[in-house]
């Protein structure tokens, strides 16, 4: 049965509306999801390394060892601190060998390149650290 020519004004307009407001949905999906980028999360691996983040990201560093001290932000006019640094001990070791977590979260607050530094003059039970083992070092180019 066909339908009189003046029922599919109407069914065009409906459709329409709906294709419109689904394209509008997309779209505000797509927006928060560039506008809220993935959190960066850096550990030793990530050590004497450049990595690349955007405004707006969160950055986290975990570093291995109670040891480490001074995990900041060189530059915090470019990469922020979003929280006081953690210290989390693990009491699954003997004493004296740093086990547990030093962690800072930060975030990228404009473009420009920082510096994230840490240090520690322990590697172990009764063992200085040598050469660069003291030295925890990442650059983060931050693009807007």
């Amino acid at each position: 049965m066909a339908l009189p020519r003046a029922h599919f004004a109407p069914c065009f307009a409906v459709c329409l509306a709906l294709t419109a407001i689904s394209a509008c949905g997309a779209d505000a999906a797509q927006s928060a999801a560039r506008t809220t980028p993935a959190p960066l999360r850096l550990d030793e691996r990530a050590n004497h390394t450049t990595v690349s983040a955007t405004v707006g990201t969160s950055v986290v560093v975990t570093l291995h060892s109670t040891y480490w001290s001074d995990l900041t932000s060189r530059t915090p006019d470019v990469l922020a601190a979003a929280g006081a640094s953690r210290v989390t001990s693990a009491h699954t070791c003997a004493p004296g060998r740093g086990c547990g977590t030093v962690e800072v979260a930060l975030r990228a607050v404009r473009p420009g390149s920082a510096d994230i530094t840490a240090r520690r003059t322990s590697c172990g039970e009764a063992r200085r650290c040598v050469g660069d083992e003291g030295r925890y070092s990442v650059t983060v180019k931050i693009r807007g």
